[in-house]
C-alpha cells in the first residue's frame, strides 16, 4: 500500500442518475451458480438417544460435544437450530390482555410449535435435493411456528421474579431502551427514532412475537389467518404484522442492495446420536497429514466455525475466548425452565435501495472504478456471494454459489486450501486462493464482513479466538417489493417500504449482538482502524449521523464522509425463545 494519504471525495449523485438506474437494473444477473450432482447428507434418521457424552472412539475434541436425546431435541425451538430459512414469513407482534386467557392461548399454539426435531429432517432433505438437482428450490414444503416473550410478557406470565433472573441487562431493558445505545437516531424528527416505529416503539412495545414460516403463500396464509381467527378469541391483542418474502427470480437469496445474504452463518457443535455421522452441523474437512492443522476440528466446512452450543443456548456449553477448539462451562444466570432456550433480537430495519446505489455509482465515478466493484468492498462480497478475497476484480457467480468455497478464506495470511472428505459428484475448490490482506487494500478494514467477522485478524480485545464467542445465529429475510433488478421502477414503486426483518439468536444480546453492532460496527476504530461499516453502523453525536469510510486506492487513502443512513430501524424487538415444553408447563400453566 502506497503512503497514507487523506484526501476527502466531494460526492455529487446529481448528474448520475441515469448510471445509477443501469447498475440496479443489472442486479438482476448476479444469481449464484449452484455445484450440480453433488451427492450430500445422506438421509439419516434422527437417533434416539439419551443425555451423554459421544464415544470416545471419535476422539477430541469431538468425544466431548454433548449429545442431545429425543427429549431435547424435541423442546428446541426450530428456528434457532437449524434455522427455518423458508421464502415466506408472518411476524406476529401481540400484545397480552388477559393473563388468564393469553395462558390458555398459549396451551392451544403450544403443540403447534417446531422444534430442531421437526425441521432437521426437512432441512437436510431440502439441501440434499439442491445440490443433486443444481436447484435453489427443490419443491419441498412445510410451515412452522415458532414463539418468543418479551420480559415484561414473563413477568406477567410467570413471576417478576422469574424474569429478572434472566442475567442480560439488554433483555431487561427492552430495544426500546437500548436503542440509543444501538447508534439509532436520537433526533425524534427522524424516522428511526423509536418513537416513530411502527412496532416496538415506548408506545407500542410487544409481548410476544409469533413467526410462522413456509414455503408456499398458501401454506402460510392459512396458517396465519387460524392463528388470527384463534387471536381474535383469546387475551393477547395484535399489535403489528409484517410479511416477509424471499426476493423473486436471480434475486432469490439476496438483500434489497442486490448482494446474496447469509453466506457466513456459524456451525452449532453438538450431536444428535452417539454414532458416526450424527452431528447437528455436518462435517465436511477431514484431519490432513500435518498434526498440527487443526482446521478439521475448529470448521465444519472451509470458513465455517465451529462453535459451541452454548452460545446459542441457555445452559449448555459455552465456547471459549482463548481456545478454538475447547469449550466453557455453561452458564448459569436464567430460571431453571429457560435452559435450551435462546435470546432473540428483531430488528424491523428499512432500506433506502436508491440512496445506497447513488453513494456507490458516485464514489465510483469520482474514484475511477465501476460501481459494483466499489460497492462489492463495501460488503467485502460480490453480489453474488463471490468474497472479493477470492475474486477482487469481477464477480463469479460459480464461486458465489459454492458452499465450499464461497466462505474459504482469512484475512492476514495466504489461505491454504483444506482437505475435504469424499463429497460425490463434487469437483472441488479449484477457484484462486486468498492471499494474506493485512493491510485492507482488497477487503478492507471497514468492510461489512471483515468488521462483523474478523476471523483471523487479532483485534481490539486481542486475540482472533475472542471473535467465536461474538458470533449469532442469523435469520432474516427480505420485505417490501424489490426494485433491485427491474426495469425502469415506477416512482410509486421506487417509494414503497422495503427492507430486512432482521432477526438473530444467541445465548446474551449484549456482548453478541449488541457487541458487534456497539463497539464494531458503529466505531472507526474497531475491530481494526479503517471506519465505520457502511452497510449497518451508526452513529449519533448530539444529532450528527455522519459516518466516514478509508478507502484504499493506489495513490493512497481517501476519506470518504457517509452524510445519509440507507439502513433505517423502524421496528422490533428483544424476546427470549423458550424451550417448548415450557410454553405450556410454566408460560401458559
Amino acid at each position: 500500500m502506497p503512503e497514507r494519504e487523506l484526501l476527502k471525495l466531494d460526492l455529487d449523485a446529481s448528474s448520475l442518475g441515469a448510471a445509477v438506474h443501469a447498475v440496479m437494473e443489472a442486479l438482476g444477473d448476479t444469481l449464484p451458480v449452484l455445484p450440480k450432482g453433488v451427492a450430500i447428507e445422506p438421509a439419516e434418521p434422527l437417533v434416539r438417544t439419551t443425555r451423554g457424552e459421544a464415544s470416545a472412539e471419535l476422539g477430541e475434541p469431538l468425544s466431548q460435544e454433548p449429545v442431545y436425546s429425543a427429549n431435547e431435541q424435541a423442546t428446541i425451538q426450530g428456528n434457532i437450530i437449524p434455522g427455518f430459512n423458508k421464502d415466506h414469513q408472518e411476524f406476529l407482534f401481540l400484545r397480552i390482555d388477559s393473563v388468564a386467557n393469553a395462558k390458555t392461548w398459549l396451551q392451544w399454539i403450544a403443540p403447534k410449535i417446531s422444534s430442531l426435531r421437526d425441521v432437521l429432517p426437512f432441512v437436510r432433505a431440502h439441501r440434499a435435493a439442491r445440490f443433486e438437482r443444481g436447484v435453489a428450490e427443490p419443491g419441498l414444503t412445510s410451515c412452522w411456528i415458532n414463539i418468543g416473550f418479551s420480559h415484561s410478557a414473563i413477568a406477567r406470565l410467570v413471576s417478576a421474579a422469574d424474569a429478572d433472573a434472566f442475567g442480560d441487562e439488554s433483555f431487561l431493558q427492552g430495544l426500546s431502551a437500548r436503542s440509543s445505545h444501538l447508534g439509532d437516531p436520537t433526533d425524534e424528527s427522524l424516522p428511526g427514532n423509536r418513537t416513530n416505529w411502527v412496532v416496538g416503539g415506548p408506545d407500542n412495545e410487544a409481548d410476544i412475537l409469533v413467526i410462522v414460516a413456509a414455503d408456499s403463500t398458501t401454506d402460510l396464509d392459512q396458517t396465519v389467518a387460524e392463528l388470527l381467527e384463534r387471536i381474535d378469541k383469546s387475551g393477547v391483542e395484535l399489535v403489528y404484522r409484517q410479511r416477509g418474502d424471499a426476493l423473486p427470480g436471480a434475486l432469490s437469496g439476496h438483500e434489497h442492495f442486490g448482494f446474496k445474504d447469509g453466506v457466513s452463518q456459524p456451525g452449532v457443535r453438538g450431536r444428535l446420536s452417539d454414532q458416526l455421522g450424527g452431528y447437528i452441523t455436518p462435517r465436511f474437512l477431514k484431519p490432513g497429514s500435518d498434526p498440527n492443522d487443526p482446521r478439521a476440528r475448529i470448521f465444519a466446512k472451509p470458513g465455517q466455525a465451529l462453535v459451541w452450543p452454548g452460545e446459542f443456548l441457555l445452559g449448555e456449553p459455552r465456547q471459549s475466548s482463548e481456545d478454538f477448539e475447547a469449550s466453557a462451562a455453561p452458564a448459569s444466570n436464567f430460571p431453571s425452565w429457560a435452559k435450551l432456550g435462546s435470546y432473540m433480537v428483531c430488528r424491523r430495519l428499512n432500506q433506502d435501495v436508491v440512496a445506497f446505489w447513488s453513494f456507490a455509482t458516485a464514489s465510483a465515478h469520482s474514484l475511477g472504478m465501476a460501481p459494483e466493484k466499489f460497492a462489492s468492498m463495501l460488503v467485502g462480497r460480490w453480489m453474488s456471494g463471490a468474497p472479493v478475497m477470492r475474486v477482487s476484480d469481477r464477480d463469479d457467480p460459480a464461486l458465489g454459489g459454492d458452499p465450499w468455497a464461497n466462505n474459504h478464506f482469512v484475512f492476514d495470511d495466504d489461505t491454504r486450501p483444506s482437505p475435504l472428505t469424499e463429497i460425490p459428484g463434487y469437483s472441488g475448490d479449484n477457484f484462486y486462493q486468498a492471499k494474506a490482506d493485512v493491510l485492507g487494500s482488497v477487503c478492507p478494514h471497514f468492510s461489512h464482513i471483515r468488521k462483523i467477522n474478523p476471523r483471523d485478524n487479532a483485534t481490539d480485545l486481542g486475540k482472533a479466538q475472542d471473535g467465536f464467542i461474538r458470533m449469532i445465529l442469523r435469520r432474516g429475510i427480505p420485505f417490501g417489493p424489490p426494485i433491485a433488478g427491474v426495469k425502469s421502477p415506477p416512482v410509486d414503486l421506487i417509494n414503497q417500504e422495503r427492507g430486512l426483518m432482521f432477526l438473530c439468536y444467541g445465548a446474551t444480546i449484549e456482548d453478541q449482538f449488541e457487541f458487534l453492532s456497539r463497539r464494531w460496527a458503529n466505531t472507526t476504530s474497531q475491530p481494526n482502524f479503517g471506519g465505520h461499516d457502511p452497510i449497518i453502523g451508526q452513529t449519533d453525536t448530539e444529532g450528527d449521523r455522519e459516518r466516514t469510510i478509508e478507502f484504499p486506492t493506489a495513490g493512497g487513502i481517501r476519506t470518504i464522509k457517509l452524510s445519509r443512513d440507507w439502513v433505517v430501524p423502524t421496528g422490533g424487538g428483544y424476546f427470549f425463545a423458550p424451550p417448548i415444553d415450557a410454553i405450556s408447563k410454566v408460560l401458559g400453566a
